[in-house]
């Protein structure tokens, strides 16, 4: 059985560089044997606890959950997800999770599929590499996925769009490559080997970092290593730091680079 990836726009512009970062995505996807839909978000009207919007929601279950990977698409309008997106997630939230009898967030019938985040913005790629101009806009779509028990594969962001009317070539080889891919990274399960290699490397480097800087201190005569309590407390003080600003980049920052 072929992988179907469905495609979920977040904006009402469909000649825009979102929806073709989008369309990029889906057609590598197809080029890999994937069958791929698309769900135009402002086709359909959403409200929450309105009847209507209640079958339109049972709709989008329906639709949403053949999906063996879902790539959301959203522009960036101030730092944050467009109203279109943001209401879907909002409204979506009772198919994505459930609540035992202790009131406790439980994942529902998407846990396990995978999922991909796409936004632009009109911020120039050094300004959003040290602004962060579009963190919020993967935390706000990330979150309810991860509830939801789904895993993340890749996501990408196209800075600087103001005034463009096609996504750059280059642009779009990564969104066609990570199309292509999606078959080969679900089946490994998304980036579990990946981040495990990861955590070895920033272990290994803050390790290496740490020892650097207690020798330092011991040098300008700050700290005694030979001293046991002292040696192991500055180790493991030193250690949470640089460690936790590794951990921030791979987990927050990553993605400006994209």
């Amino acid at each position: 059985m072929s992988i179907k990836v469905i495609g979920v726009l977040g904006t009402t512009n469909r000649q825009g560089i979102t929806v073709q970062m989008l369309e990029n995505v889906l057609e590598g996807a197809k080029a890999r044997g994937c069958q791929v839909e698309t769900i135009y978000l402002d086709a359909y009207s959403l409200k929450m606890g309105d009847a209507a919007s209640n079958q339109t929601l049972d709709h989008l279950d329906q639709l949403a959950r053949q999906a063996d990977c879902l790539v959301l698409a959203s522009p960036t309008y101030w730092s944050n997800v467009s109203g279109l997106m943001k209401q879907f997630l909002d409204c979506f939230h009772s198919k994505l999770v459930h609540f035992n009898k202790k009131g406790e967030r439980l994942p529902g019938n998407y846990r396990g599929k995978s999922y991909i985040l796409l936004t632009s913005c009109y911020t120039s790629k050094l300004a959003n590499r040290f602004s962060g101009v579009t963190d919020q806009t993967f935390i706000t779509m990330n979150g309810p996925l991860q509830a939801a028990g789904m895993h993340r594969l890749a996501e990408a962001v196209c800075t600087g769009t103001f005034g463009l009317s096609a996504l750059p070539q280059k642009k779009a080889a990564l969104c066609q490559k990570i199309g292509q891919q999606i078959p080969r990274r679900i089946e490994k399960g998304g980036f579990t080997l990946k981040r495990y290699i990861q955590l070895f490397f920033m272990l290994a480097i803050t390790i290496l970092i740490v020892m650097g800087v207690q020798k330092g201190l011991e040098a300008l005569h700050i700290i005694q290593l030979r001293h046991f309590w002292l040696n192991y407390l500055s180790f493991v003080i030193l250690s949470y730091i640089f460690l936790s600003l590794m951990l921030r980049y791979f987990a927050v920052l990553k993605h400006r680079r994209s």
